[in-house]
């Protein structure tokens, strides 16, 4: 019994509220006739610490999911395609791109990139609490020291030497980060990874709830669920939730009104466009 109570414990100890986040690193880079870039994204889900568990300094999140991927952006379909995922590394450095030092190249039909630590490897021997964790590192910075090139036609992934790497990188066409950044926006979360049903299983009607009353505060999370859920619902469906909106407002009153009014412009707005 004593087993069964911490476990429940722990559980309520987060928010059942699934948070998205993901964040484009700098160096995105284009291939020579601009159709196609190639760009390192940083994206997590989790869920926030709450009651007991947010002292003293806020807790530490419940992590569904913690990746660093490598993609490439097709400029003509507008879609994404995944190429590789750092997830040996992700385990270390978490997905924070802070964290994450990247480089990449893209010549023809070859996609060139180095992925490393911000921190000295060094620096991760000494935190190391074990000999397996040392072991671990070891193995991380032997893999990650030497930069990898992707061909596009053969779809496979080498190690290739330093000067190859530097030379590519020298003559890369770096994109414009804000510009890009902005671009990505428009790209569906799910072809991200970021799927709300699959990293955190509840109801439809739940996430629908949280998402048009915004119990959720994750602007990306109801992106999620408007773009994955709600956009298969029948037109019928959709105006009918559009009036629970409408009528949950009427029923405020006050401050509480008027910020209901200001946040749920954008979902509200997001959801009618689906009509």
């Amino acid at each position: 019994m004593l087993g069964l109570g911490v476990l429940l414990l722990l559980t309520s100890c987060y928010s059942d509220y699934v948070h998205l986040d993901y964040s484009l690193h700098h160096g995105a880079c284009r291939n020579h006739d601009d159709t196609r870039v190639a760009f390192v994204v940083s994206k997590c889900a989790y869920r926030p610490a709450k009651g007991i568990a947010r002292f003293p300094d806020g807790g530490t999140p419940d992590y569904l999911l913690e990746e660093t991927t490598l993609y490439i952006y097709n400029r003509e379909k507008h879609k994404v395609k995944k190429l590789v995922d750092f997830d040996d590394l992700s385990e270390l450095l978490g997905c924070h791109r802070s964290s994450w030092k990247s480089k990449l190249a893209y010549a023809d039909a070859l996609v060139y990139y180095s992925v490393s630590p911000v921190m000295e490897w060094q620096w991760y021997m000494k935190e190391a609490d074990t000999h397996q964790d040392s072991q671990r590192v070891s193995i991380l910075r032997e893999k990650y020291s030497r930069p990898f090139v992707f061909d596009e036609k053969t779809m496979k992934i080498a190690h290739t030497d330093s000067s190859s790497f530097v030379t590519a990188h020298q003559k890369a066409q770096e994109i414009d980060f804000t510009e890009f950044n902005h671009q990505l926006k428009e790209v569906p979360l799910s072809e991200l990874g970021l799927v709300v049903q699959d990293l955190y299983p509840k109801s439809d009607e739940d996430y629908i709830k949280e998402t048009i009353f915004l119990k959720n505060t994750s602007s990306l999370t109801r992106q999620a669920v408007i773009e994955q859920i709600i956009s298969k619902l029948s037109k019928q469906k959709i105006k009918g939730l559009l009036r629970e909106m409408e009528a949950y407002q009427n029923s405020l009153e006050g401050l509480e009104k008027t910020e209901y009014q200001i946040h749920s412009k954008d979902v509200y707005k997001e959801i009618k466009a689906l009509l």
